[in-house]
């Protein structure tokens, strides 16, 4: 049986909120790269990038704030 992919939608809101793997995993008590690996999955599974990464910064992809507003409260 797959995983529930609640924590994965859960964790990459956070990401999205902060805009940083960093402080998103220090709230979620996780490693950033523990973080990563758990978007990258969900991304994996929906077949689109949600999120631009740079060195610098995190930001939504036009999929991404898409799947972003569709998860989020009303």
């Amino acid at each position: 049986m797959a995983a529930h992919p609640l924590p994965a939608v859960l964790a990459f809101a956070r990401v999205a909120h902060f805009g940083s793997f960093t402080r998103a995993a220090a709230e979620l008590e996780v490693s950033p790269s523990a973080l990563s690996q758990t978007v990258r999955a969900l991304e994996s599974k929906l077949g689109v990038r949600l999120l631009n990464r740079t060195t610098r910064q995190v930001g939504l992809t036009e999929h991404g704030a898409r799947f972003l507003e569709q998860i989020g409260p009303g």
